[in-house]
């Protein structure tokens, strides 16, 4: 997939890293993060990936897994199944499995969950769930995986994430999915205002359908206005302790 071109020089998803991902409403962040991880176990056996969904209950996964049954080979953790448990255990019994990728939806729907269970002040969370996602980029887990995750968070009305500057350093890149203004089509693109692992500042384009998602081309906005096309690749770049692995998209 693009996406991989997007997300570092070496084509893919590091291993043991932090990807934050803001955007407008109904702009399909879950829809694209999901899609990748989705394909990435299907063609991935050796690996596990894990979705925790506190955004969308079983009925809504339900119908959107209809739409996009590829969506179905990734794990999946409902919040809401875990009413009457303190969501703070859940979820870190559920991690301590070992993974190689966890998609949480959203940052800010878990930590309000895991704030009422354990009776957590919001920094106190806050502080939980970075040491939580550090502990397991370390590969502290039964598995001994680098885990890296991929971290759906909320904005102000502003344009702002949600949280405080430990959230920013703890991600190693900002993906930022938005729509171009009307005059321009009122197209979505993606655009990493951060990332130490690939290009930032740089615009490409995607398209939701029915049941798939497209990645179309640069939008550049250096020369006459016109989008170049770019070739698609599709292969991610795991780096392992000691070996470089190949796992295909």
């Amino acid at each position: 997939l693009l996406i991989d071109k997007l997300i570092s020089y070496e084509g893919g998803l590091p291993v043991g890293t932090n990807i934050m991902c803001t955007g407008d409403p109904g702009v399909g962040k879950t829809t694209v993060l999901l899609h990748t991880l989705a394909h990435l176990q299907r063609n991935n056996k050796d690996i596990k990936c894990l979705f925790i969904s506190c955004e969308m209950g079983k009925i809504q996964l339900y119908k959107y897994m209809q739409r996009f049954p590829v969506f179905g080979c990734v794990k999946t953790m409902i919040a809401s199944d875990f009413l009457n448990d303190n969501m703070k255990d859940v979820v870190e019994q559920l991690l301590a499995d070992g993974y190689d990728y966890v998609l949480v939806d959203s940052m800010a729907e878990l930590m309000e969950s895991v704030k009422e269970d354990a009776a957590m002040g919001i920094k106190e969370v806050e502080k939980w769930l970075i040491d939580l996602c550090i502990k397991h980029n370390e590969g502290n887990n039964d598995r001994g995986v680098y885990t890296s995750f991929l971290l759906i968070n909320q904005v102000t009305k502003g344009g702002v994430f949600c949280g405080s500057n430990k959230v920013k350093h703890l991600v190693d890149a900002h993906m930022e999915m938005r729509r171009e203004s009307m005059k321009n089509g009122g197209g979505q693109f993606i655009q990493f205002s951060k990332n130490r692992n690939g290009q930032a500042d740089i615009k490409w384009s995607y398209e939701l359908t029915n049941n798939d998602v497209h990645y179309g081309y640069l939008i550049d906005e250096t020369e006459d206005n016109e989008p170049k096309a770019e070739p698609k690749q599709f292969i991610i770049n795991r780096n392992g302790r000691d070996i470089i692995e190949l796992a295909t998209v």
